[in-house]
């Protein structure tokens, strides 16, 4: 008799769902709150969690949950709804979809990039949103990437992915790590800098890292003033983790540049300054809206096939990765 899955929402992708039926009893059911959840939970092996914006998957379903072996999250990340610390504790196996991301967001973050240096997105909102019918020379001369050094803060999935993909315009890559030693980034390529020290001495400086307590506004005033001239800012992170004040501040005294996919407060405020500057690209917290992210139904069959035979999935959670991972 196959063990019992019970997944929290439909899984659309046919040929994922018939690999993890070869595994489990599946159980599709719908369920959106904790106490329900506890309810159902005694009996499975299994759970499949989709993203939810409140906690789902808490201490009272951990402790429901006594046949309970494997959690697998649906999207890329796992502090938002389920209590994996707690988890992992009591020695379930948690997996999720983060490698589905990493290309998506990679090209989205060097399109921001590529947009930001070249003023795509200016001439397109002059020529369409009422601005000059014909800026051809409104603006100053445009920068290309190639070559142009670039500081990565966070260096897990998503910033690794971002250094592969810049490799193809440039070696100037630095990184800012706090789980990477200095031979383990000259072993990559890298230059390992400090925080500051990143937005001092590159061009570009892409945020990529996970947002927790430890991380709240570790980019304010200090990084934005070591800011080169004509810099650019990108965060496709978490808006928690920058003080967006300092940079409002900064965009308005100084000749730099903002591209940002996240906020402190979502959606962003109708009012906020940051609409109204053209040295700002602003978009809502889409970089992981392409299609291919659906992969991530593959992808987590291919985590619970190898979980079934005995083997430690890719994505299975420690602590210290868990610990680094956005807790929203």
């Amino acid at each position: 008799m196959k063990p019992k899955l019970l997944s929290l929402c439909e899984i659309p992708d046919r040929a994922a769902y018939n690999r993890i039926a070869a595994l489990y009893d599946v159980t599709v059911q719908p369920i959106a709150d904790e106490g329900s959840l506890a309810a159902a939970i005694p009996g499975y092996e299994a759970l499949i969690v989709p993203f939810t914006p409140q906690m789902l998957v808490g201490k009272q379903v951990i402790d429901a949950a006594t046949d309970l072996k494997l959690i697998a999250s649906s999207y890329g990340g796992t502090r938002q709804n389920i209590a994996d610390l707690y988890a992992l504790e009591k020695g379930v196996t948690i997996v999720h979809t983060g490698a589905s991301r990493e290309r998506p967001m990679a090209e989205y973050t060097l399109a921001l990039v590529l947009s930001s240096l070249l003023r795509i997105h200016c001439y397109h909102a002059d020529m369409t949103r009422g601005g000059e019918a014909w800026p051809r020379m409104k603006y100053p001369r445009t920068r290309i990437l190639h070559n142009r050094p670039v500081a990565i803060v966070g260096y897990g999935r998503i910033g690794s992915a971002i250094a592969a993909l810049f490799r193809c315009f440039t070696d100037r890559i630095a990184v800012v790590s706090r789980h990477m030693t200095v031979p383990e980034a000259q072993n990559a390529g890298l230059l390992k800098m400090e925080l500051t020290e990143a937005f001092a001495k590159n061009e570009i400086i892409i945020l990529a890292g996970g947002s927790n307590a430890e991380t709240f506004h570790m980019i304010g005033p200090e990084q934005f003033a070591a800011m080169q001239e004509n810099a650019l800012f990108v965060n496709i992170a978490r808006g928690r983790m920058v003080d967006q004040a300092a940079a409002i501040e900064a965009a308005r005294t100084k000749n730099i540049f903002l591209a940002l996919d996240v906020f402190e407060n979502e959606p962003l405020e109708a009012d906020s300054p940051l609409r109204k500057m053209d040295r700002v690209l602003l978009t809502p917290h889409r970089a992981n809206n392409s299609i291919e992210f659906e992969e991530r139904w593959q992808c987590l069959a291919g985590e619970l096939e190898c979980f079934v035979r005995g083997g430690v999935p890719e994505s299975a959670l420690t602590m210290e990765r868990a610990k680094a991972m956005s807790e929203s």
